[in-house]
C-alpha cells in the first residue's frame, strides 16, 4: 500500500550547525496556488508589495514548518514552530535571514535534489 511522504526531516547544518534538523510538511497544490494568487494581488499595487510578499512567504512557512531542534544566538532551544496544533508565530520573528532563506528554499525541494 502506498504511503504519502507528506512530512520530511531536513538536515539544517548549514544554518544551525551539526545534528540540526527541521521537519516540514509538503505544501499541497492549493497552498502554492493561494500563495501565487496573493503574490499576483500584490503585484497590482507595487507600493508595499515587498513587505506583503515577505508576509505571504512567512505565512506559508508557518503553515508547513512543524518542528525543529534549532537554537537561538545563546544556544538556548528555540520554541517549537507548532505546539499543540497551534502555530507559534512569534518564534518566526527570531529567525535570521539565512534561516528564513533556508526554510523557503527547502519547502518545495525535491527529495532527490542534492544541496
Amino acid at each position: 500500500m502506498p504511503k504519502r511522504k507528506a512530512v520530511r526531516r531536513i538536515k539544517s547544518e548549514e544554518v544551525q550547525g551539526e545534528d540540526s534538523w527541521v521537519e516540514m510538511r509538503r505544501p499541497k497544490g492549493r497552498d502554492i496556488k493561494n500563495a501565487v494568487r496573493k503574490q499576483d494581488d500584490n503585484d497590482e499595487d507595487k507600493k508595499g508589495s515587498g513587505l506583503r510578499s515577505y508576509k505571504n512567504n512567512m505565512a506559508l512557512l508557518r503553515d508547513h514548518v512543524l518542528s525543529w531542534n534549532w537554537v537561538d544566538d545563546d544556544g538556548a532551544p528555540l520554541a517549537q514552530p507548532q505546539a499543540e496544533s497551534e502555530v507559534n508565530v512569534d518564534v518566526f520573528d527570531e529567525l535570521t535571514d539565512e534561516e528564513v532563506k533556508f526554510l523557503s528554499e527547502h519547502l518545495t525541494e525535491n527529495e532527490n535534489s542534492k544541496n
